[in-house]
């Protein structure tokens, strides 16, 4: 993760659903560590996916935390947080970016992801991109699943994909 220069920044807050963490640089989010039962485990969460020191901080990222929190009570939300994607490369922003497309409640399939940016033979390498996405929620990739409606795969292990889903009402 690129995101190690000096001034990285967390916010740990509480949601219906347990401890979200993020952080990132000024009103920028770079990570986001999906609800903890406690603020410590969300906070130490953060340290294992980051390389650099973390200062906390009251900033919420420009309401990031509070739109963060309304999704996570089960409100649709559009996010508008501006993403810190540090030295993620071309074809990951790409996928991510596409990913952000899809509505709430709402999946697509990786052959769907994959035609969209312009790369239909790729949906294998589709699924690894989303697989590296530090942003969960943010960038949705919990809705991607396989074409036949397999849920796939997901960085935080599937009961939070179903999870979420459950939560859009998407299955």
């Amino acid at each position: 993760m690129g995101m190690n220069e000096k001034n990285l920044i967390f916010h740990v807050f509480p949601t219906e659903m347990g401890w979200v963490g993020i952080a990132g640089r000024e009103d920028w989010i770079g990570m986001l560590v999906l609800p903890k039962p406690s603020r410590d485990a969300a906070i130490e969460a953060l340290g294992e996916g980051n390389h650099g020191p973390l200062v906390e901080s009251e900033v919420d990222f420009s309401g990031c935390a509070e739109e963060i929190a309304a999704y996570f009570a089960g409100e649709r939300v559009q996010f508008d947080c501006e993403l810190d994607l540090g030295d993620a490369g071309e074809f990951d922003r790409r996928v991510w970016s596409a990913a952000r497309e899809i509505g709430f409640g709402e999946t697509r399939s990786y052959g769907w992801l994959a035609v969209r940016i312009g790369k239909p033979h790729a949906p294998r390498a589709v699924g690894q991109a989303l697989g590296r996405n530090p942003i969960p929620v943010i960038v949705p990739c919990h809705r991607i699943v396989r074409a036949n409606g397999d849920l796939g795969g997901f960085g935080a292990g599937l009961d939070w994909k179903i999870r979420l889903l459950e939560l859009e009402h998407a299955r």
